[in-house]
């Protein structure tokens, strides 16, 4: 009996089909270039020097060193008198104008007149006709001027409450400078964070520009470490990294967060690398703190490149 051989090809697609049964060729996994001895630093808007937008004295003072605060809160208040005042003054006029602008008193009575005026006039001019000489030509044009006068009235009444309206829209203008000015004068931070530093005290004059206090940033953080041959191994803006923070004997904590930036500049053989990672609390304390040693894991795609040169 002749036992027939099987082709090369055959063997070929029969290995291809057992490969792919087994999970060949592997799924595309997302690798991890790790970045040792990390630093946690400020990021760009990680701190402000908060200072004062308009000169007076300060009557209120919230601010104090080692407080949390979250963004637009009040650190101080100035003394707000004047603007207070102004801002009284300019209410009581929009009031006025709105009501001058509202009220159609001025051109009703115009109407009203023409109406007088012009019965008055046709009056006169029909007695003239049926007895000639009983209404003399110069009362007739007396009366035909007043009527035309009333006309006018009527356009020019018109014309007031347009203006009445367009005053009111300026006194809206300086309603809102006066609530503007009482709201510079209450000084807020810009971020949320941490009351670093206090530098002036309740009752001192500030001028426009004097720094109240020293603000850094807790709920956001910048970690940067060095990594060499970052653009072959896929590290660029945007990609996801985590961060580890660790934790003794137990697992260490993670923290998630994006690259913001890589150096493009080399120093000595390796690339600055910056990632801004969201913060989180254990209790009353952030758990990530200026200046903590961390690793930071880029998450980027496909295998990860090689550490060495």
């Amino acid at each position: 009996m002749t036992t027939t051989r099987p082709s090369i090809r055959f063997l070929r697609r029969l290995a291809c089909a057992a490969a792919l049964a087994a999970g060949w060729p592997p799924a595309a996994v997302r690798a991890e270039v790790v970045i040792e001895r990390c630093m946690v630093s400020l990021g760009e808007d990680g701190e402000a020097q908060v200072a004062a937008r308009e000169a007076g004295v300060i009557e209120e003072l919230a601010a104090r060193k080692g407080m949390e605060v979250a963004a637009d809160a009040d650190l101080a208040v100035l003394d707000s008198d004047q603007p207070r005042m102004d801002l009284e003054k300019a209410q009581a006029e929009l009031a006025q104008a709105q009501a001058k602008a509202a009220s159609d008193v001025d051109e009703r009575f115009a109407v009203a007149s023409e109406g007088a005026a012009q019965k008055a006039f046709e009056r006169a001019e029909s007695s003239s006709t049926a007895v000639r000489g009983s209404v003399t030509d110069v009362e007739l044009d007396r009366l035909r001027l007043e009527w035309e006068k009333t006309t006018l009235q009527i356009e020019q009444a018109k014309l007031e409450r347009s203006l009445a309206g367009l005053a009111a829209q300026v006194k809206q203008v300086e309603v809102n400078a006066a609530s503007h000015a009482i709201s510079r004068r209450r000084i807020k931070s810009p971020i949320t964070g941490m009351v670093l530093d206090v530098f002036k005290h309740k009752g001192e004059w500030l001028q426009p520009g004097d720094v109240l206090a020293h603000v850094i940033r807790t709920d956001v953080v910048q970690v940067e470490g060095y990594v060499d041959r970052p653009r072959e191994r896929g590290i660029a803006p945007g990609v996801p990294v985590k961060v580890l923070l660790g934790g003794g004997s137990g697992p260490p904590d993670e923290f998630a967060g994006r690259i913001t930036y890589v150096r493009p500049k080399e120093e000595s053989g390796e690339y600055r690398v910056y990632a801004e990672v969201a913060n989180r609390k254990a209790g009353d304390t952030w758990l990530l703190q200026l200046g903590q040693e961390v690793t930071m894991k880029v998450l980027v795609d496909g295998p990860a490149a090689p550490s060495g040169p």
